[in-house]
């Protein structure tokens, strides 16, 4: 079996991961509003395996320490967004799933009462908790555990009612929560005419995968956050159909849910596959200043019939260039000089090894061969 197809198949699966962790740590900086600082990071990665190309040793020693500080930085700014990054695999790694109640007896209450109160001019926040745990992002509140209704949410919202400004948690398809304080959020693209109920709404959203519904007291309008968006909604009959929608609670084509895949946060995954192909080029194909020498196997394939191989060379000393830490991994030991015979003929050939007959993976490239000919002797069988 040819040893390059293998490795290429490895180098792949790098990329693959590689692109993963970078998609994963921009899509929470950019949630976290840490993308310059993670930019940064791994912009000085990539100028330091630029300078140990060029032989910089000083200057790459200055950016890896810089490096160093940037994640230290990230680590002490932003350690309550790395908090919720860490419960958010919770979701990932729950060996059983949560368990959940259908919205559908319940969202049709959300929607009347939320146009309700908003053609009455009454302010109402209300959170419908999906996967994610919350209790770390919102504080106070009142535990209630009662079944969703109309009335029950009209009133909780009544001017003179002392849980007017909190927010209402819904969590299985039960009131658990009233008078709940949420985070606010401090995005710089927040529309002029929102104030700190449709801030506070954001705040949640962008943190979690939770639905908050927003009923304004000023304008009388119902909107309906989720992620990083938000969108107002025309109608009881429309929300109603988006809550179950993001809930699940409405089919959608195997085809559909492989195009949202692909197209959610489809320019993060671009740029992480941009920087996949970046870092994976400096640090395979730049070469190194460590030398090994290992001895090979040597083996010829695809002889023509008629043909009898009646002496060789069948071992080697090779020399190979790399970086120490990927010579290290990529086990040089297990190497195999094959040579493709197809066009032998009888007598003495000379064959000349080269990185292809090797199967060096990249980054590791032939430095010498002893002996630098390989002689073959063949005769007609």
């Amino acid at each position: 079996m040819d040893l390059v197809l293998p490795v290429r198949w490895l180098n792949l699966i790098d990329f693959l991961v590689l692109t993963l962790a970078l998609y994963s740590v921009l899509s929470w900086a950019r949630q976290a509003r840490a993308m310059r600082l993670v930019f940064w990071i791994v912009g000085m990665y990539v100028a330091s395996l630029v300078t140990r190309r060029f032989d910089l040793i000083i200057t790459s020693w200055v950016l890896d320490g810089a490096c160093i500080g940037l994640i230290v930085m990230l680590l002490v700014m932003f350690q309550p967004e790395l908090r919720r990054a860490f419960l958010r695999l919770d979701r990932v790694l729950r060996v059983s799933p949560k368990a959940t109640s259908s919205l559908d007896p319940t969202v049709s209450a959300i929607a009347d009462a939320a146009f309700t109160m908003a053609r009455e001019r009454v302010g109402a926040l209300i959170v419908i908790v999906c996967d994610d745990t919350i209790s770390e992002l919102v504080e106070d509140g009142v535990a209630v555990g009662a079944e969703v209704s109309r009335p029950l949410l009209e009133a909780i919202f009544q001017k003179t009612a002392p849980t007017h400004d909190g927010a209402v948690l819904i969590d299985s398809g039960r009131i658990s929560r009233v008078n709940v304080i949420l985070p606010l959020s401090h995005r710089d693209d927040v529309p002029a005419e929102f104030g700190t109920r449709h801030r506070a709404a954001m705040g949640l959203a962008e943190r979690s995968d939770a639905a908050v519904v927003v009923a304004s007291e000023e304008r009388g309008e119902v909107s309906l956050m989720r992620g990083s968006t938000w969108q107002v909604v025309q109608s009881a009959a429309e929300l109603v159909m988006l809550l179950q929608l993001l809930h699940g609670g409405v089919e959608v084509r195997s085809t559909e849910r492989v195009w949202r895949a692909f197209t959610h946060n489809l320019h993060i995954k671009l740029g992480a596959a941009g920087l996949g192909i970046l870092i994976s080029a400096l640090s395979l194909f730049s070469g190194g200043n460590t030398i090994r020498t290992v001895t090979v196997g040597v083996e010829l394939v695809n002889l023509p019939r008629g043909l009898d191989v009646t002496d060789y060379t069948r071992k080697l000393e090779v020399s190979l260039r790399g970086r120490s830490w990927f010579m290290d991994t990529a086990n040089p030991e297990s190497l195999v000089a094959r040579f493709d015979m197809h066009e032998a003929h009888e007598g003495t050939m000379k064959l000349q090894p080269t990185d292809q007959d090797l199967g060096l993976p990249p980054g590791v490239r032939l430095d010498g061969v002893e002996p630098p000919m390989l002689t073959v002797h063949i005769r007609k069988r």
